[in-house]
Order: structure tokens, then C-alpha cells, then sequence
């Protein structure tokens, strides 16, 4: 008998954890290593900018791949195995420029995998399950967000008389390390698939009671971003996932920096990042509770205004770290919650067969912020200090609230 749904939920939430964990074990410790070989703010901008370069341009086509595949554990066993030869690229790296491709390769299988993850569980949740199911998922996400950057600061800080020596190389190179647990559970499903002791969809991820377009058998219908742009509303949750990621970016990228202005430690440093990510575990493992009680869209527009106002205030507040702190739990909370609500609101806006490449669309969005805005970041952090950095993703929050309220296409598309 199959698991149930709860069940491959709690898989991929597991897996969420894991590529998040390694995400943000490596990207901080890069932010260390651009500083240790004489780059600038605008360098870490421009690097932060290449790990959503080839997502960017890649992220339809993957979810089109996904769409059409009939189980997705190859694909996810795809994403880990390419992040864990960016985080080998970049702790080898021995110069700043070299650090750009491992960056982008890192990048792209956090894609990969991000696709095929949320394509998985719009297989399996369905629609009245979607918004718990999305909260899990990133639910793990948070849990690997928070407990990276403490990880990452902890092996920075070892001493060299330690058995295992830190410094950034060693953080990014356990960072890499860490997702070859969920990569062979993945390589397990598949070889079990291809030899015919499987599920009969292939292994861990089943499609039974998929949507026409995703499942095995059928003809996916060929779906262009156009086309799902045009469905009401999807526009405006594809502005605001990418204002909300953008910003989440620019506080890994800079909030480092922000620490040694403020003669942080990492290890403090690694623990204010980190109570971001307790904010928004806490904030999508009650998505599920709070969405049925209150409107989709009036969440969201919380979550878009009440992160604006936290991170707005945050650089004022690292003289006394205890405030910094909380700032960031209450920022985190409310940054938490707009991914999955997006997440939701793209696949309800759209025909259950158009999911994957909707998600795919939302993530192109999201790149898109990722790699404008962080370069921005840098360029205004270069006169005004990384705190100029962190207002900009704030601003773009608010600029998001007007677009939603001036919207035509919120009547229909968010009113759920």
C-alpha cells in the first residue's frame, strides 16, 4: 500500500531542509570568502546576482520537464547532485571571478530541485490540501534557512589547532557536503524504478490522482508564460514572491556585512540569520490554520507590509543585538508566510495541468529579482553602507502593496 499524502509531504519537507541547510551554509560563507580575497559590496552584489543567472533563463524549461515526467525523483537527484558541484566550485575557487560559476551552478540546482519539489506536492496535496501542503514544504525550507548560517558561522570560527580546521572554504565545502543524505534516497528511488520494484509511477513520488497534463500517459498541454500571465491575478503573485525572495537574499548577502560594521561576530551574525528562519518555520507550520480564517489575500498583503516595517528598522537595532533578534523573528514571520501564500495563489489561478509551468513562472519571477535587485543592493551599498542595501529590498515590498492595490486583475485572481 502506498504512504499516504501526509506522508511524501513530510519527504519533501525533509528534502526542503536539506537544500535550504546547504544554501544557506554556502552563501554566507561565500559573502566571508569575497571579503577574505579583496572583493567589495559591489562584488558580493554581483555574485549574490549569479546564483539566479542561469535559473533565470532555464526555470520554463524545467518546469515544463516536470509537467511532462511522470515521477520527479530524477529530477530532484538532478538539483542535488549540481549544488553539490557549485559548493565544490566555489570552495576551490582561488580568486573572486572564479567564484561566479560555482555560485550559478549552485543556483541552478536549487532550481532544479525547487521545481521539482513544488510539482510534487501539487501532485499530491490537491486542492484542499494545498496551502498545508505548501506550508510544510516550506516549513523546511525555514528549518534550513535557520539552522544554516549558525552552521555556517561555527565551522568559520574553529580554531586551526581543531581536528577539522574552519574558515569559509571548510563551511562551503560541508555546505556541499550535506545534501548527499537526500541524494542517495533519491538514487535509490530511481534505481528502484528502473528496475520495476517500485511504485508503478516511478518510485518515490507517485502521480496517481494528478491533474490531466501532469501525470503519466497523458499529453501535457504546451502552456506559454504568456498565456499564464494573462490568467487574473498571477502577475501580481509573481511581483510579490520576487520582492519577498529578493529581500530574503539581500539579508543573507549583507547582513554579514552589516555584523562586522557593527563588530558582530559570525557566530552572531549566523544567530540573527537564523532567527529569521525561526519567524517563518513558525509563521508557514500555521499557514494551514491561518488561511482558514483569514483571506489569502489579506495575509499576503500582511506579510508584504509588516516585513517592509521590520527590515526597515533592523540596521538601527545591532547595537543591542537582543532587539536585532527580535526584529528579525517578527520579520521572518511575516516574510515567511508570502512564498507559500504565492506559491498557492499561482496554482489556484491556473488549470490544474498548467501547475508545473506556473510554479516555473513564479520562480522565473523570483530569479529575475535575484539577480536586478541584489547588483542594485550593491551599487547602493557601495556609498550608503549594506543598511542601504536592506532598505531597497524593503522599499520594493511596499512598491509591491501598490501594484496589488492598483491591480485590475486582483478582483478575480485573489479573492479566494
Amino acid at each position: 500500500m502506498a504512504p499516504r499524502p501526509r506522508l511524501w509531504i513530510a519527504l519533501l519537507s525533509a528534502m526542503a531542509l536539506t537544500n535550504q541547510l546547504s544554501v544557506n551554509i554556502v552563501r554566507p560563507a561565500t559573502t566571508y570568502k569575497v571579503d577574505e580575497l579583496g572583493g567589495d559590496t559591489t562584488v558580493v552584489g554581483l555574485i549574490a546576482a549569479a546564483y539566479a543567472v542561469v535559473p533565470l533563463v532555464s526555470a520554463m524549461s524545467v518546469g515544463r520537464l516536470a509537467q511532462r515526467l511522470p515521477a520527479l525523483s530524477g529530477l530532484m537527484a538532478g538539483g542535488f547532485l549540481t549544488m553539490l558541484a557549485g559548493a565544490a566550485a566555489i570552495a576551490l575557487s582561488p580568486a573572486v571571478w572564479a567564484m561566479f560559476a560555482g555560485t550559478a551552478l549552485l543556483g541552478f540546482g536549487q532550481l532544479v530541485f525547487t521545481i521539482g519539489g513544488q510539482s510534487a506536492v501539487g501532485r499530491i496535496a490537491g486542492e484542499r490540501r494545498l496551502d498545508s501542503g505548501f506550508g510544510w514544504f516550506t516549513a523546511g525550507v525555514s528549518a534550513g534557512q535557520m539552522l544554516g548560517p549558525p552552521t555556517a558561522g561555527w565551522i568559520m570560527v574553529r580554531p586551526d589547532s581543531a581536528p577539522f580546521p574552519g574558515g569559509s572554504d571548510a563551511a562551503i565545502a560541508f555546505g556541499g557536503l550535506v545534501v548527499l543524505p537526500a541524494l542517495a534516497v533519491l538514487a535509490a528511488s530511481v534505481l528502484r524504478s528502473h528496475k520495476g520494484t517500485g511504485t508503478a509511477t516511478g518510485g518515490a513520488f507517485p502521480t496517481k490522482g494528478v491533474p490531466h497534463g501532469s501525470g503519466p500517459g497523458s499529453r501535457p498541454e504546451h502552456v506559454s508564460a504568456r498565456q499564464i500571465l494573462r490568467r487574473p491575478g498571477v502577475g501580481s503573485h509573481v511581483v510579490a514572491s520576487s520582492g519577498l525572495l529578493a529581500l530574503t537574499d539581500i539579508l543573507v548577502a549583507f547582513v554579514p556585512l552589516l555584523g562586522e560594521e557593527a563588530g558582530l561576530s559570525p557566530v552572531v551574525v549566523g544567530l540573527l540569520l537564523a532567527m529569521r528562519g525561526v519567524g517563518s518555520l513558525l509563521s508557514r507550520v500555521l499557514l494551514g490554520t491561518l488561511t482558514a480564517r483569514v483571506r489569502r489575500e489579506t495575509l499576503l498583503t500582511a506579510s508584504l507590509v509588516c516585513s517592509a516595517a521590520s527590515f526597515t528598522a533592523f540596521p538601527f537595532t545591532l547595537g543591542h543585538p537582543g532587539a536585532a533578534g527580535v526584529l528579525m523573528v517578527i520579520g521572518g514571520f511575516f516574510l515567511g508566510l508570502g512564498q507559500p501564500l504565492t506559491m498557492s495563489l499561482v496554482a489556484l489561478a491556473v488549470p490544474p495541468g498548467w501547475r508545473p509551468p506556473a510554479l516555473a513562472l513564479r520562480l522565473v519571477g523570483n530569479r529575475l529579482g535575484q539577480v536586478v535587485v541584489p547588483v542594485a543592493a550593491g551599487a547602493i551599498a557601495a556609498p550608503a553602507g549594506p543598511a542601504g542595501a536592506v532598505w531597497l529590498g524593503s522599499g520594493l515590498l511596499m512598491v509591491s502593496v501598490a501594484e496589488r492595490r492598483l491591480s485590475p486583475g486582483r478582483r478575480k485572481g485573489e479573492e479566494i
